[in-house]
């Protein structure tokens, strides 16, 4: 009987221990991949309609989380109130089990972006990654340096979907941003960061959109409105299928705010310090300063020499993607 109630006792307890090991096992395959949006500058509170709906058609096989932050402040206090979210969002992040960061996808539009490239580089800082970043349209400096500390916090490429013709970003950001240059979102890093992969998309993206009939009757309405986070995520969608946009602009990197426009040059003013496939990069034999002008004669970028060196470098980069 001894014997019996030791084997009985046995069992019970193997039975105990597998039982628990099953819910361990359970629990952990339970743990899902999942996608925080962060929004961009007004768009804070609560998931404005269309743009979550693309981001929740993009990331439809995890468990989706909209991350508020107070950014619907006047832009001045909206910039500032990021930067400090980012901290928050880093210490959230740090907080969480392993395995769980793991599976975790950040994603920021505009100012949402700004917080994910800032977040991303403080969890560097201290060993730790997530999953992966994703930036739409970044509103931060090109120059900044968290962009080049940010592929350290992602164990996957970050994606920087951008737009070199997003006129937002362009020149509304560069002229009352009051920061360090043209932002990420509509320029590029002279130097791609390790483990980046910066995406440019077509000019227009609106073209390939179906937008309501309001916005549709302006063009300069539609142009300011392909800043949306929605056509952003459309183009996020191709990029993940492997179907990014065909013919897209070469990525500029910026140095002084450029208005593009045709060039006339006979020869006499500018050195051509070096060309390629009909990009140029020039220097002017008076003032000292370089510029970029692409095949179509369009000044495309301009400023100091080093600068603009450095950002023809990276043109010919592009431009031998292609096998030129």
């Amino acid at each position: 009987m001894k014997n019996i109630m030791s084997v009985a006792c046995g069992f019970i307890a193997y039975a105990a221990a597998a039982d628990c090991k099953a819910e361990i096992d359970l629990n952990t395959s339970s743990i899902a991949d999942e996608a925080w949006y962060v929004p961009g500058w007004m768009r804070t509170n609560e998931p404005e309609e269309l743009a979550w709906k693309s981001f929740v058609e993009v990331f439809s096989t995890t468990k989706n989380h909209f991350h508020q932050w107070d950014g619907n402040q006047l832009w001045p206090i909206a910039v500032k109130n990021a930067d400090a979210e980012a901290v928050k969002l880093a210490d959230e992040i740090k907080r969480m089990p392993e395995k769980r960061r793991a599976r975790l996808t950040l994603v920021g539009h505009s100012l949402g972006g700004r917080i994910v490239a800032r977040t991303l580089a403080k969890l560097s800082s201290d060993g730790i990654k997530i999953k992966r970043g994703i930036l739409l349209a970044p509103a931060i400096p090109a120059k900044d340096a968290d962009i080049e500390r940010m592929g350290l916090g992602s164990e996957e490429p970050i994606i920087v979907v951008a737009n070199p013709n997003d006129i937002t970003l362009k020149y509304v950001y560069a002229i009352a941003g009051g920061e360090l240059g043209p932002a990420y979102g509509a320029s590029a890093a002279s130097k791609t960061p390790r483990n980046v992969k910066e995406i440019p998309v077509d000019e227009d993206i609106t073209k390939n959109t179906a937008i309501d009939a309001f916005w549709g009757r302006f063009d300069a309405a539609k142009e300011i409105a392909n800043h949306h986070a929605s056509f952003y995520f459309e183009e996020l969608s191709k990029v993940l299928d492997g179907k990014a946009s065909k013919g897209v602009r070469v990525m500029v990197p910026q140095d002084k705010i450029n208005f593009e426009w045709k060039v006339v040059d006979a020869g006499v003013w500018w050195d051509v310090l070096d060309e390629k496939v009909g990009w140029k990069f020039e220097r002017n034999i008076v003032t000292g300063h370089c510029r970029i002008v692409n095949p179509e004669k369009l000044r495309v970028a301009w400023g100091e020499r080093d600068k603009m060196e450095k950002a023809f470098k990276k043109v010919k980069a592009q431009l031998n993607v292609g096998g030129e």
